[in-house]
């Protein structure tokens, strides 16, 4: 399964998907011919174990999993999930482009064990992995034998042409390096550069700096689950506290990199709503004394991780500091490189707010969050059970209004902190065509033009 440019689920090693009156089993009518990149034919097998493996070691499909009765494989075309109750996003989590069920041949998932880490990466796609040399280059040769599928390109879905030889990965920390390579035209796209680049950029006719059309959040997560910031008064003295303006401007410079907008969904996704933005943006400082007191908070310190790896969540944080010691909480920002921040954060005694960005995710379900199991264990009772009803109905109309309740909930109850939308800017030469941004870069049916 993979998903369009709307965010709508369709078939792609399958043929066609059946679900059944009562949306417990889904009948996937696998297709003829596609081929793994060793040769192999793709068979329900390769599927049915490629399913297995992935609801035990991902993390949406464990979710999936919990709700999974059997896995069958009838005969070499033909895989059967049948499940304990109707969920309405198994589709969209099996082709989600966060985190797909991929499909592997099945001895390479026989090979890797029950949780152990895939060694072989072999696919399907239009292109094969050929070389991986850490901290140099990753690289991808086209696929002869690829079976294409026959509809128009779509996002993630239809015809996927390989018209490159070969496709460089290169990791370029350094951003002036990633600027140099393109215009020296050693590299023909970058990714990341700085919302300040982009007036200077501009002018040269042999590059194009554009602006992502899907947004991240700038976020600071609160630890629900133990210390200072488990009391819900003492977060919401800290919503209440913030005014995103400067914090956003600080972090991401002029506004068309940034906006404030209170929907947890973006407003490019139908499940935009802006619901409880009375308590988003407050910019109310006695508000928040007000909460403290009653929260009975005695300047302990807020132990709040950031990294300066991604520099607008360190600037966010700076920006932040002041606006909260102004209304009497005690700030111990605490920098560090992200990976030892990723590593901490599991460990709620280690800390009480840290920094992230929140990719798109396209649907309420998916937004981590919002997820009693991710990192910040926001676990309001209402929320984990309208959570829960918004797994189950497939009604759009049904589903926005639980969706809207949902959003209100969290942002009462100050899950986490919000600051705004941003806008990823990236560079690319003039000459680079036909890639999409779904909302990660996919080079299939992208050429250069000559």
């Amino acid at each position: 399964m993979a998903m369009d440019s709307k965010f709508q689920v369709h078939p792609m090693l399958a043929e066609r998907v059946e679900v059944s009156a009562n949306r417990l089993t889904y009948t996937f009518r696998l297709r003829r011919g596609a081929k793994f990149h060793n040769g192999k034919e793709m068979t329900s097998d390769d599927v049915r174990a490629s399913l297995e493996r992935w609801g035990r070691v991902n993390f949406r499909g464990r979710i999936v999993f919990a709700n999974v009765e059997s896995v069958a494989n009838p005969d070499a075309a033909t895989v059967v999930m049948k499940l304990k109750e109707p969920y309405a996003l198994l589709l969209q989590d099996l082709g989600s482009f966060q985190s797909p069920a991929a499909v592997y041949p099945k001895e390479v998932v026989d090979e890797a064990g029950p949780t152990g880490p895939i060694r072989r990466f072999i696919g399907t796609g239009p292109y094969k992995l050929a070389e991986r040399i850490p901290d140099r280059h990753i690289k991808l040769d086209r696929f002869e034998e690829y079976a294409s599928r026959t509809e128009p390109a779509d996002g993630n879905v239809g015809r996927k042409g390989a018209y490159f030889d070969s496709i460089f990965f290169i990791p370029v920390p350094d951003q002036a390096v990633r600027i140099a390579g393109v215009r020296r035209n050693e590299f023909q796209f970058a990714e990341q550069i700085s919302s300040d680049q982009f007036d200077q950029l501009r002018p040269d006719s042999n590059l194009v700096p554009y602006v992502a059309t899907l947004p991240f959040w700038n976020a600071a997560i609160f630890n629900n689950r133990q210390g200072i910031m488990s009391n819900k008064k003492v977060r919401q003295a800290f919503q209440a506290a913030i005014d995103n303006s400067p914090v956003m401007r600080a972090a991401f410079g002029p506004q068309q990199f940034w906006r404030l907008d209170a929907g947890i969904m973006p407003k490019e996704h139908p499940m935009h709503t802006e619901s409880g933005k009375e308590f988003f943006n407050q910019n109310n400082p006695t508000k928040a004394r007000q909460l403290l007191q009653e929260a009975g908070y005695r300047g302990e310190p807020i132990r709040w991780m950031t990294t300066t790896e991604f520099p607008h969540q360190a600037t966010s944080a700076q920006v932040v500091k002041p606006m909260l010691e102004r209304t009497g909480f005690t700030v111990e920002l605490q920098v560090m490189d992200w990976a030892t921040l990723v590593g901490r954060r599991g460990r709620p005694d280690l800390w009480d707010v840290f920094s992230t960005q929140i990719a798109f995710f396209p649907d309420p379900v998916f937004v981590v969050p919002l997820q009693f199991t991710w990192p910040g264990w926001w676990s309001n009772r209402d929320g984990v059970a309208m959570m829960e009803l918004l797994r189950r109905h497939t009604n759009p109309a049904t589903r926005k209004q639980i969706w809207e309740r949902l959003q209100k909930t969290w942002y009462e109850d100050a899950g986490s902190m919000k600051f705004g939308d941003y806008f990823e800017m990236h560079l690319h030469r003039r000459e680079l065509k036909g890639f999409v941004e779904n909302p990660t870069h996919t080079w299939y049916n992208a050429w250069l033009e000559r």
